[in-house]
């Protein structure tokens, strides 16, 4: 009976990482702090008792390209899928572009709960490009619609000098 038991959690675990359509599979564990010394240890070890996602709390991770973002954005997505939580991914650029076609297609209420359903969305790459009207209405959207149902854990980059034209 233990086996089956085994394979059947097994088999559930399998079927959420499916859903949550992580790029690459990525642990907190894999993450060199050696390489990335500014990442605070002790942040990182708070984050990883998944205390957010039971307080229904957000993760913003900012910084510049290329310091580990990403990584530790989609490791506490899976940390929380092998936790048992519902968790998807997605990057910003694809999440508004899914969303203003199922508008157009009369399916953006079905569509919304992909992005509201989980316990933990993971989104990429927020800010990394200027967002017109109605691509930043529609993830104001989904960040109002989840406040206090379910964790965001996002990823930005924080622009130190202003871009030409701004």
């Amino acid at each position: 009976m233990g086996i089956e038991v085994e394979a059947t959690k097994a088999r559930r675990q399998r079927g959420r990482l499916r859903f949550a359509r992580y790029p690459v599979h990525k642990t907190l564990a894999e993450f060199d702090f050696d390489f990335q010394p500014g990442v605070d240890r002790r942040v990182v070890a708070e984050l990883s008792t998944l205390r957010f996602v039971e307080e229904k709390r957000n993760v913003i991770l900012l910084g510049p390209p290329g310091v580990g973002k990403s990584h530790l954005a989609i490791a506490l997505g899976v940390a929380a899928t092998d936790a048992g939580y519902r968790t998807y991914f997605t990057s910003a650029a694809d999440m508004v572009s899914a969303l203003q076609t199922a508008h157009l297609e009369g399916t953006a209420a079905y569509k919304m709960r992909t992005y509201l359903g989980p316990s933990v969305l993971v989104i990429d790459e927020l800010g990394y490009l200027p967002l017109d009207q109605a691509s930043a209405n529609w993830i104001f959207q989904v960040v109002s619609r989840r406040y206090e149902r379910g964790s965001i854990v996002t990823v930005g980059r924080r622009r130190v000098l202003p871009e030409k034209g701004l």
